[in-house]
């Protein structure tokens, strides 16, 4: 059995960075995706995340996407094929279709999971720039 509260932790971390200066842009990001993710969905996150236009906004989104894919390959909730996807759109889409072999039951829990799990990782994610913006 694997335990998903490290890695979520770990990726998290990742996502918040790992310099003060930035920590609240990242906090902002990280917040706004978790808000779009937890009322709009997996794919609703990835259009989110990929139409950061603003420089301050670019770098985060690009660290979010990645430590969620890595986050979601790592758990075995994505393949290492989904994860290849050539745009943050389709990688997100991709995750919420069923996949071969998968019954609409297994697909819907396989979704809730990843995004509930998505969603823990950026709640950690949120706190861990709160901590590194007050040099904690």
């Amino acid at each position: 059995m694997l335990n998903l509260e490290p890695l979520a932790a770990q990726a998290a971390n990742e996502m918040a960075g790992h310099d003060s200066k930035r920590a609240n842009d990242a906090e902002n990001i990280i917040t706004k995706s978790l808000a779009v993710l937890a009322e709009q969905g997996l794919y609703a996150f990835g259009l989110f995340l990929a139409t950061r236009k603003r420089e301050q906004d670019k770098i985060p989104a690009q660290r979010i996407d990645q430590e969620a894919r890595r986050l979601l390959q790592t758990t075995g909730l994505a393949s290492a094929d989904q994860t290849r996807a050539p745009d943050m759109p389709s990688f997100y889409r991709s995750l919420t279709a069923a996949q071969p072999g998968e019954s609409a039951a297994d697909a819907l829990r396989r979704i809730l999971l990843s995004k509930q799990l998505l969603e823990t990782t950026l709640t950690y994610g949120r706190y861990a720039a709160k901590a590194l913006k007050n040099g904690d």
